[in-house]
């Protein structure tokens, strides 16, 4: 019942996601998937997974903590750190295939939306890595992975559209 709860747990943030109409409920749904999803790991004992998930928490943690943007020289650096430490974690693993470098796509595209976008730019980050995942648990046949990415896509997709619809009907005057 346990391992059943954990598998849930990312669907039912995944459907929350669609009650996430501020940047900051975005965020807040977006670490509970990251917990979520590393407890899931923890418990299935991958190790890798677990690691570069709570980096992801991090990453968020920092963003909801300090509600700011950062630089972008000190946006790359960080994705540069945090990429090169997953991809260690992929050689160590011995996941250096095309596929296994599916999951670090998709984390760079979070990473640099969370950190230096703002919430428009965040949801277009969040639909592209999502929709990368989503092909990514497609093709390793992890489906709740999938639906869960395809919930979260299309949620942000709905919102990005209210975004710019919202910023088409009022235009900013110079």
């Amino acid at each position: 019942m346990f391992a059943f709860l954990l598998h849930g747990f990312p669907l039912v943030f995944a459907l929350a996601s669609f009650w996430s109409n501020t940047e900051r409920k975005l965020l807040l749904l977006n670490l509970g998937l990251c917990i979520s999803i590393a407890s899931l790991l923890v418990f299935e004992q991958a190790w890798g997974g677990a690691i570069v998930i709570t980096i992801a928490g991090l990453s968020t943690t920092y963003r909801l903590v300090k509600q700011k943007l950062l630089s972008p020289l000190a946006t790359y650096l960080s994705l540069l750190v945090m990429t090169v430490i997953v991809m260690v974690i992929n050689v160590i693993t011995h996941q250096t295939g095309l596929l296994s470098t599916m999951p670090v796509f998709t984390f760079m595209t979070y990473r640099f939306g969370e950190l230096y976008c703002k919430e428009a730019g965040l949801r277009i980050c969040m639909i592209v890595g999502s929709t990368n995942f989503m092909i990514y648990g497609l093709l390793t046949h992890t489906w709740g992975l999938a639906l869960t990415e395809l919930l979260f896509a299309l949620s942000n997709s709905w919102y990005w559209f209210k975004l710019k619809r919202q910023l088409s009907s009022h235009p900013v005057s110079d």
